[in-house]
């Protein structure tokens, strides 16, 4: 069981604009946060083929492609977009009061 918390501030939600990315590190941790159609959503910040760092990639709609090998994610679930059986891990997210927070 974790012991931290259960929803865990990150940042204002003005400090995220409509269709971009920003990296968080919750207990050090590399979330990445993007903000589509007003929804916040978090997934990690690291590829499932070889670790890459997902916030350098390119983001096309509700997929995040890797800047490494170009595999490519739905950001909404963590799924694979080739092979569904391959997923990164996703967070919850809520926005109170303007601000962010995710459950790690």
């Amino acid at each position: 069981m974790s012991s931290h918390p259960s929803w865990t501030y990150l940042m204002d939600e003005i400090q995220l604009p409509e269709d971009t990315m920003t990296v968080a590190f919750p207990f050090g941790i590399p979330v990445l946060l993007v903000k589509k159609q007003g929804t916040v959503y978090a997934l990690s910040n690291k590829c499932a083929h070889m670790g890459c760092t997902l916030s350098r990639g390119t983001l096309w709609g509700y997929t995040i492609q890797c800047p490494c090998h170009e595999w490519s994610f739905d950001i909404r679930t963590g799924t694979f977009i080739t092979a569904g059986q391959i997923r990164i891990p996703v967070y919850e997210t809520k926005v109170e009061n303007n601000k962010i927070y995710v459950k790690i």
